[in-house]
């Protein structure tokens, strides 16, 4: 293939460096001696074609598909991560984050509940890592041609804490405990096929650095969280300030119960007097709650100084995000849950769902709800005096949610901006009388994206005024007030009254 392949996988470290640092800076196209290019030229899309080039153009091995590590470096196994890096849409403080989550071996459902962890296939491929880091200079999916300039920005060697070795363990644990449970409770092959596709979903909520995609019957694999390699990426390209709890997190019981103590310790009591006590700066100057306030608050809660949730380093790998839940003098949430700001011409561009950035954002994260209620009659008074602290509910969103209402709200997005049928409706009263907008003087218009009024989750623009001035979002060559994602009231009380 033009280069010499390396048959025992043998290095020392200091020729892996000198092969690595030779690539550096240049495209996957300016290092593919093996013509790997050239090998599969006409199709579209070759899975793994960026962590074949590293292997095999760069460190001249054969392709390794087996459980064992994929080098041995002065001695010691190494695993070999090839990971594309992407500039994340909003100011988060990092360089670059993880397109996706990393991929790093199969469950092996039949044989992982005779393993142990330290001899685990798990383990062996995570004890010691390489990872080479390369730019997916792009905010959507794109096909192989494009993959040709993308450029190798860096690699490092790679182990991890004795802290998150033992995070890591818990979560394996829960995997191989899960499994001896259905081995043990049925006993035919087929009983046990028909359970193994709880494994992903059951488990979402209880793995805090790890995932396992896809389903069965597809072959599962355990994937480290994009949050998780994404913090890892970050100890490479920028050393991140970030605070460590004084107890740290191994399990999100931890979490669980400290956030049961904290709601005993505080709920009912209005946020000024929790703000003296945790000598937090919560009042400005004008007497009201600063805008992050409740996010703030249980920072100051976990006895942390950092200014948000995922400033502390132990939520900062699992991915946990604050979200704050107001709700109203009759104890019903005051107004929908705001999500995030989507990249339309991804989420066209996305191959499918099960792919799509929608998905991941609602399936791989968690968010733990900060609750409060407002407790003046009137609506407008927002004096901290009237604003008091309820609980904190952890939530992990259920896959019949992502199935039945995220899944076709992604379907209907598409098939708008795709077919070419997004339009903007003007906004009348049941009297057929336009509404004017307040502020702006302009009638009330949006497109004819899902509404809250029909949906759980659903689009809305999000603007300081409705003006032609802030209609800075153009698809199909329609103005539109930027676009958020948001979920409706009714399922955000479901979220808190459930158990």
């Amino acid at each position: 293939m033009g280069i010499e392949i390396k048959s025992d996988r043998v290095f020392t470290r200091q020729q892996v460096e000198n092969l690595l640092n030779a690539a550096l800076h240049k495209t996957l196209l300016e290092v593919d001696k093996a013509k790997l290019f050239e090998h599969h030229a006409g199709k579209t899309k070759v899975t793994g074609i960026a962590g074949d080039i590293v292997e095999i153009s760069i460190l001249g091995c054969s392709r390794n598909s087996d459980q064992e590590p994929d080098l041995t470096v002065d001695g010691v196994p190494v695993e070999l991560k090839t990971t594309g890096m992407i500039e994340p849409k909003k100011d988060t403080g990092l360089k670059y984050e993880c397109k996706e989550p990393v991929s790093i071996t199969a469950v092996s459902i039949q044989t992982i509940v005779d393993e142990e962890f330290e001899t685990s296939k798990f383990w062996h491929k995570l004890a010691h890592m390489l990872w080479v880091y390369y730019h997916y200079n792009s905010q959507k999916t794109v096909t192989l041609e494009a993959y040709k300039t993308f450029p190798i920005i860096g690699f490092q060697f790679y182990e991890f804490s004795e802290e998150d070795k033992l995070r890591l363990k818990e979560d394996w644990l829960v995997v191989r405990d899960f499994l001896i449970v259905i081995h043990r409770e049925y006993t035919t092959q087929s009983e046990r096929d028909a359970q193994y596709p709880r494994l992903s979903s059951e488990l979402r909520g209880k793995l805090l650095l790890i995932d396992t995609a896809p389903k069965f019957p597809h072959s599962p694999r355990f994937r480290l969280k994009r949050s998780f390699a994404t913090l890892i990426a970050s100890q490479y390209f920028q050393k991140r300030d970030l605070e460590k709890l004084p107890k740290p997190i191994t399990k999100y019981s931890d979490i669980d119960d400290k956030c049961k103590q904290l709601t005993a310790k505080y709920r009912g009591k209005p946020f000024p007097e929790i703000a003296e006590e945790l000598g937090a700066e919560l009042i400005t100057k004008k007497g009201t709650l600063i805008k992050n306030f409740a996010e703030l608050v249980v920072v100051k809660m976990f006895g942390s100084n950092a200014k948000k949730l995922n400033d502390i380093e132990d939520f900062a790998k699992i991915g946990l995000i604050a979200k704050s839940l107001p709700l109203g003098v009759n104890g019903q949430p005051k107004e929908s849950m705001k999500m995030f700001a989507p990249d339309f011409d991804e989420w066209v561009s996305e191959e499918s769902f099960e792919e799509s950035f929608l998905r991941s954002y609602f399936a791989e994260n968690q968010f733990l709800l900060i609750v409060y209620q407002y407790t003046h009659p009137n609506p407008q008074n927002k004096d901290p005096r009237y604003i008091i602290f309820k609980e904190f509910k952890r939530v992990v969103l259920p896959d019949d949610f992502i199935e039945n209402q995220v899944e076709p709200f992604w379907n209907e997005v598409r098939s708008l901006i795709k077919n070419d049928k997004l339009k903007i409706i003007q906004e009348c009263r049941k009297d057929g009388t336009p509404i004017i907008n307040r502020v702006s003087g302009t009638r009330r218009e949006a497109p004819n994206f899902p509404k809250e009024k029909d949906h759980d989750v659903f689009l809305r623009g999000s603007a300081t005024t409705a003006g032609e001035s802030s209609k800075t979002l153009i698809i199909n060559g329609i103005k539109m007030l930027p676009q958020e994602v948001w979920l409706s009231k009714r399922f955000t009380n479901s979220l808190i009254t459930s158990n």
